[in-house]
């Protein structure tokens, strides 16, 4: 069986999960490897054996053999990357987020509307949708046992777990929003927010944002001179159907808060943590007699056991996209709409020090 011929563009961290998924994947075969960085670049190629390398990533797009690539560059290079491909042919991966301004998002849009032959997949829907928890959440709620869904309580902080300080300290390109477009609220949020509105068959609209955004809550060394992302943010959501979405992420503040979700709908509810690596455990509460009766609670337990990874299940999947013309669980247009509620957070919370 021919191979799927892939480059990929970035040697880092992310770049390496993936190139651990496709070496375990038969369908597919990584040619090329690029970065800037010669001795990270000569490092990853002999780690894994890959044949090619270049400080040049239109090297690997000037390769008719190469039939997609992997945009696994920090988020401010990504447009000038992806117009490039999209404009050699090739089908993209593009890892999250897609873009850190509007006017560069629009670019993106209206380009890949020119090439709809070329897979285009958004990496935001590597820890949300390619995972048992979504299926199972997203079928409770589709069943409607619910009833109508009118709160969504989300929130997850960490202390002293920021990118570029505590977590892969040497990336302090993190820490600079020309570089990120944001913190927290931009990296981890487009997964919060694929789970969370995918479970809602994506049809809630934002109408309104109120917002608050926290920055350096100690005085530890970033180790930089740059350091203006936020550690924290706190923003309420409300969305055309009625529905409203309180939403707390951190790497860094002064309380812990434990990943976890609350749904509250008109007869029922639940409460879950929605990562793969969380306890497999969804909470399921109602009331008996059709409601007339006692309150009650149920735990069902999520089965995880043919769910290799996140990683491997995203690469799975831009495969099956490629080869078998799967759809694709995060297109482009979706992650922008995603990419807009965080520029709106942004815009209605003024980030303070």
């Amino acid at each position: 069986m021919a191979k799927l011929n892939i480059g990929i563009i970035g040697a880092g961290m992310v770049a390496q999960k993936h190139i651990e998924s496709l070496h375990m994947l038969k369908q597919s075969r990584v040619s090329w490897l690029a970065d800037l960085d010669t001795k990270l670049l000569e490092s990853v190629l002999k780690k894994y054996g890959i044949p090619n390398g270049t400080n040049h990533y239109h090297k690997i797009l000037e390769d008719p053999n190469v039939k997609a690539v992997y945009i696994c560059t920090p988020p401010s290079t990504h447009f000038e990357i992806f117009t490039a491909c999209l404009l050699a042919g090739k089908h993209i991966m593009l890892e999250k987020p897609a873009s850190i301004s509007e006017e560069e998002l629009r670019g993106m849009l209206t380009l890949a509307e020119q090439y709809p032959e070329q897979v285009i997949l958004s990496a935001s829907c590597r820890h949300s949708r390619l995972q048992p928890k979504f299926h199972f959440v997203k079928k409770i709620i589709d069943s409607g046992v619910l009833g109508e869904i009118y709160y969504i309580h989300h929130n997850a902080v960490l202390r002293q777990s920021r990118p570029g300080i505590e977590y892969h300290p040497q990336a302090k390109w993190f820490l600079d929003k020309s570089i990120a477009g944001g913190g927290p609220v931009l990296d981890w949020g487009l997964y919060d927010l694929s789970f969370h509105l995918g479970i809602l068959s994506d049809t809630p609209d934002l109408v309104c944002v109120n917002s608050i955004t926290k920055a350096q809550l100690d005085r530890k060394d970033p180790g930089t001179d740059i350091f203006d992302v936020e550690e924290h943010a706190v923003s309420m959501l409300e969305f055309n159907n009625g529905l409203r979405f309180y939403w707390e992420r951190g790497t860094h503040a002064n309380v812990d808060v434990p990943n976890e979700t609350r749904i509250y709908g008109t007869e029922g509810g639940l409460k879950f943590a929605y990562l793969s690596w969380d306890p497999n455990e969804v909470k399921y509460y109602y009331t008996g007699r059709e409601g007339a009766g006692k309150a009650k609670s149920k735990t069902f337990k999520v089965n995880m056991k043919k769910h290799v990874n996140d990683d491997y299940a995203i690469n799975e999947h831009f495969l099956d996209i490629v080869l078998n013309g799967a759809k694709p669980a995060m297109p482009l247009s979706l992650e922008a709409k995603h990419l807009r509620i965080v520029f709106e957070i942004y815009g209605a919370s003024k980030l303070t020090v």
